[in-house]
């Protein structure tokens, strides 16, 4: 299963629906995008290693960011962007 960001995010503030939904699968993945977007909210290295903790703790796997999967993030946020007004960190 492939999981995204808001899901681990609802983990690591205590959401137990979203944890036995990741718990109960047995294969565990994320992008490197959302590895990254994990990472990009760590406010210090003790953060860092709660992230990495986490992600060991799970099992989960990083798929690598491929050709196809790019062309069709950047079609995605050249497409809903504007629309949606999604927040530029």
């Amino acid at each position: 299963m492939l999981f995204d960001t808001d899901i681990l995010i609802w983990i690591q503030k205590g959401n137990v629906k979203a944890a036995k939904l990741v718990a109960g699968e047995e294969s565990r993945n994320i992008s490197i995008q959302t590895y990254m977007e994990l990472f990009q909210c760590a406010r210090s290295k003790k953060d860092h290693h709660l992230i990495r903790d986490f992600l060991h703790e799970f099992d989960f796997f990083v798929l690598p960011l491929t050709e196809n999967i790019g062309h069709r993030a950047a079609v995605y946020i050249e497409e809903y962007t504007l629309v949606q007004r999604l927040a530029v960190r």
